[in-house]
């Protein structure tokens, strides 16, 4: 069946891009719903803002929803990861600002919160299945959906850099897996690409406590990683975020190497534009 929450659940911290202060609360909603943004400081008849593909306007460092209007919010796939993991259909997050909270730059505050809350609804829960298998290739980056009986992930990255190289990591997707092997894994970047990055007014708000930190041959971070191989999982984590501006939980594998937002963008388009590959269904035995 489909879900909510049961209660307001509200969030502040930085922005990890702008490095400013939101206040995000999210609230329940009833069937149907899906997931929605609401930016209070846009005048109301240009506020909301679908958690679809179809508004996604940028993926450089992160992904940036926009409506017609062009009211818009940044770094979405941290919380519609937690949503993900959650399995929350419905549900509309009111914001004050330009960018959803990094807070400690993975889902899980995000999660403990929702999970403490969610709420069961009386309408079945809808969901997309993969038919047949349609890849993408953009760049060196690959890209497919192809039919299994659960939401499967299969996600390769590959770093020049002596802590990260080529990681691998499949993993089926449910509310227990995305708990333990996900949820906790944070966001990272480069020391030497920092300069780079705020200048074009990315990164503003990055710290140790926020996320990893690489040097040339270190991790900046006093506590080392949370997982061993906490980058691809981290990679993972976002690719849940991502396939949740689909409208609908996904049954399917999914694989991607060496992608990153804009893959999985590209990805979700081209399956939308091949109606053959998938159909929508209800699920009415799920609770």
């Amino acid at each position: 069946m489909q879900r909510t929450i049961s209660n307001e659940i509200s969030f502040s911290g930085k922005g990890v891009h702008t490095n400013e202060v939101s206040n995000l609360t999210l609230t329940p909603a009833k069937e149907d719903t899906g997931i929605i943004f609401r930016r209070l400081d846009a005048s109301e008849d240009k506020s909301i803002i679908n958690a679809s593909y179809q508004n996604v306007i940028s993926t450089h460092y992160c992904t940036e929803l926009s409506n017609s209007f062009g009211t818009s919010i940044l770094t979405v796939e941290h919380l519609l990861a937690a949503l993900n993991g959650a399995g929350i259909d419905n549900l509309e997050i009111k914001i004050d600002g330009p960018e959803v909270p990094i807070l400690d730059g993975s889902s899980r505050i995000f999660l403990d919160a929702i999970n403490s809350q969610k709420e069961i609804l009386n309408k079945p829960k809808k969901i997309i299945r993969i038919k047949e298998k349609i890849e993408i290739t953009e760049n060196h980056s690959y890209a497919s959906f192809e039919p299994a009986d659960s939401l499967e992930i299969n996600a390769e990255i590959n770093f020049d850099h002596l802590l990260i190289g080529k990681q691998k990591m499949e993993l089926l997707i449910n509310e227990e897996t995305f708990y333990d092997e996900l949820s906790e894994a944070r966001t990272f970047g480069f020391l030497k690409h920092a300069e780079k990055l705020h200048s074009r007014g990315f990164g503003l708000g990055v710290n140790l406590s926020n996320a990893i930190v690489l040097t040339e041959k270190t991790i900046m971070n006093i506590n080392g990683l949370k997982y061993d191989n906490e980058f691809i999982r981290h990679k993972i984590l976002d690719i849940c975020g991502d396939l949740k501006l689909a409208g609908y939980g996904i049954i399917g594998k999914y694989t991607s190497v060496c992608g990153g937002h804009n893959l999985n963008y590209f990805a979700l388009k081209n399956l939308f534009e091949n109606p053959n590959a998938w159909v929508l269904e209800e699920l009415d035995d799920q609770k």
